[in-house]
């Protein structure tokens, strides 16, 4: 890999699910859970995704770490295609063992993926054994120790000889990140890692994520539906946040512009409705969306797909779907961010109840 190559890329990715209709039915439906997405993860990058309940971000986040095979686009690593790798397909000198090491996943509820009838230091040797089978029993118990205190098991014996049920949430939460570090991961996927925790919790459980990054040398893709949780993440991390709508990025960019000076509307209405964010540089008061109910993801709205719930719509919004572009330091996919679209020539939408005075050429 060259040094200017990212981590991972996703290139116009797609995963469309199908979903049947029926037993006594031949018609099924195809849930476009992801649709034409690219996104790069840099070494020692910090990625947030964030948005609404089923808008795609998880999928998303398990096709970057080859959890889940796209429909299309590619997914590369280390400038590999992962899948190719996969179907043995490649010649590149890598293996599938190798990327599924080197790519690893934090579930929100760690009680689920411990096994509960096994003692801490037994889950957490058998990642040892593979990444290390020339280690002894004794190597391993030590390392384990270490690790165990690091993450702030302390006395880490006692822990170590636990099952999980006798482990708090927090607790369990960091087993399970100490078993991904054992891998030596790039990359490590945290799929709402936190939110499961009390809220005292978790700033102390992102902090710790980001201490370690620095000894581990790895990569997080941290998903939230928070957006105040993935600020402070992303923010302290120095990555970027990409925001997530009907299966596509609307924005991304940094942390402060994405709060301070959101490009995209739906990026204005995750900031709105998450309190601690609302009173940055004085957003508006009301409900800066036109409608409530998220569209259909089996039926998405055509052009572009925010444009049913935008208040700043106009007709060009209905048929064409905009394509990303660079805005302030975001990349955005509006037609906002594009002073020579037709989109200005266009009319609002009709069924708006109040027009936007904002929505003069720039």
């Amino acid at each position: 890999m060259s040094a200017d190559e990212p981590l991972l890329t996703l290139e116009n990715v797609a995963v469309h699910f199908e979903n049947e209709s029926g037993l006594l039915s031949d018609d099924s439906e195809v849930v476009r859970a992801v649709d034409g997405v690219s996104l790069t993860i840099e070494e020692n990058d910090v990625v947030s995704l964030v948005g609404e309940s089923g808008c795609g971000k998880t999928t998303l986040g398990k096709t970057a770490i080859g959890l889940q095979r796209p429909t299309a686009g590619r997914v590369t690593y280390r400038g590999h295609d992962i899948w190719s790798i996969r179907d043995g397909t490649s010649d590149a000198d890598l293996s599938w063992q190798e990327i599924r090491q080197s790519l690893q996943i934090i579930h929100q509820d760690p009680g689920s993926s411990l096994n509960p009838n096994r003692r801490i230091i037994s889950i957490l040797s058998e990642p040892l054994r593979q990444v290390n089978p020339e280690l002894g029993t004794s190597e391993r118990r030590e390392r384990i120790y270490s690790l165990l205190e690091r993450v702030g098991m302390s006395p880490a014996r006692d822990f170590a000889d636990r099952y999980p049920h006798q482990l708090s949430g927090g607790e369990q939460q960091r087993v399970a990140l100490s078993r991904a570090l054992l891998m030596n991961p790039d990359v490590i996927l945290a799929d709402e890692a936190i939110s499961a925790l009390d809220v005292s919790l978790r700033v102390e459980m992102m902090d710790l994520m980001l201490e370690l990054q620095d000894v581990f040398d790895t990569s997080y893709i941290f998903i939230s539906h928070d957006l105040s949780n993935a600020r402070y993440f992303t923010q302290h991390g120095g990555g970027k946040i990409g925001v997530m709508y009907l299966g596509q990025l609307t924005e991304v960019g940094p942390a402060k512009q994405l709060i301070r000076n959101p490009q995209h509307p739906y990026t204005s209405v995750l900031r709105w409705a998450t309190p601690d964010l609302a009173a940055v540089d004085a957003p508006p008061q009301e409900l800066p969306m036109r409608k409530i109910d998220i569209p259909d993801p089996v039926n998405p709205p055509s052009g572009c797909r925010f444009h049913t719930r935008c208040p700043e719509a106009r007709e060009h919004c209905r048929t064409v779907d905009p394509d990303p572009v660079p805005a302030e330091e975001s990349t955005v996919r509006c037609f906002r961010a594009q002073p020579d679209s037709q989109y200005w020539d266009s009319e609002p939408i009709e069924d708006r109840e109040e027009r936007s005075s904002s929505s003069s050429r720039p």
